[in-house]
């Protein structure tokens, strides 16, 4: 049915929403508008973003790795000679290169035969050291029983073995006394044996004494050596 309404416009009654709900209804879209815009942005802007980051960081890590663990296994090999260069320069300070010792003591004897002394040795022992308790190791010796040939005037058999024992222990002739503690010459006199005379040796008579030599302490040794070193 048709409805007219014949009053004059001022008194008609307004139809529709009124304006409070208009704008509460603007408002409320335009916060939902809003609201979807940033999670759309969120969700497809900085989302691909962050994962375009993520790839190109994974990508890389994927170049780092062979680096990685190629780095990790030098430092296994590196820790390995550490420690093998630690137990070689243990090894270096506590071993006595033996032969070299013989040889310098033997160059000591013939450095004054036949002038200062006239030395022979019947025998020589050497030891490099035992451990003892405690598991601390004990230095070893040089030992060697010796002759000094002579004539038949007492002084001089023991003037010429106390000239040996002074070239022995004489560091500007030789370096072999480096390794070992210092001896008194007195002491190894105090045993000197003379023996009887022989017409038919050169010489006919012969002093007989022993000649015991302590090895230094491992850490004593390694120091003379690097000090023999810096002075030559």
């Amino acid at each position: 049915m048709i409805t007219i309404n014949l009053l004059p416009q001022e008194l008609r009654r307004r139809s529709g929403p009124p304006v409070k709900v208009l704008a509460a209804t603007a408002a409320a879209t335009a916060a939902v508008s809003t609201l979807v815009a940033v999670w759309g942005w969120l969700a497809f802007g900085v989302a691909a973003e962050v994962e375009s980051r993520r790839a190109q960081l994974a990508l890389e890590m994927d170049g780092l790795r062979p680096q990685l663990q190629y780095n990790q296994s030098l430092d296994a090999e590196i820790r390995v000679a550490a420690a093998r260069e630690a137990k070689l320069s243990t090894v270096n300070k506590e071993r006595v290169i033996w032969t070299e010792k013989v040889d310098e003591l033997i160059d000591v004897v013939n450095a004054g035969n036949e002038v200062e002394h006239f030395i022979w040795f019947d025998d020589l022992a050497v030891s490099q050291g035992d451990a003892a308790r405690g598991g601390r190791r004990q230095p070893g010796f040089l030992k060697v029983a010796g002759h000094s040939g002579s004539g038949a005037d007492p002084r001089s058999g023991l003037e010429k073995t106390a000239h040996f024992l002074d070239a022995v222990v004489d560091a500007e002739l030789s370096s072999f006394m480096r390794d070992f503690e210092t001896i008194e010459s007195v002491d190894v006199l105090k045993r000197v044996a003379r023996s009887e005379p022989d017409p038919d040796l050169i010489p006919e008579v012969n002093w007989s004494f022993p000649l015991s030599l302590q090895l230094k302490e491992p850490d004593a040794r390694w120091a003379a050596r690097r000090d023999e070193e810096a002075s030559r």
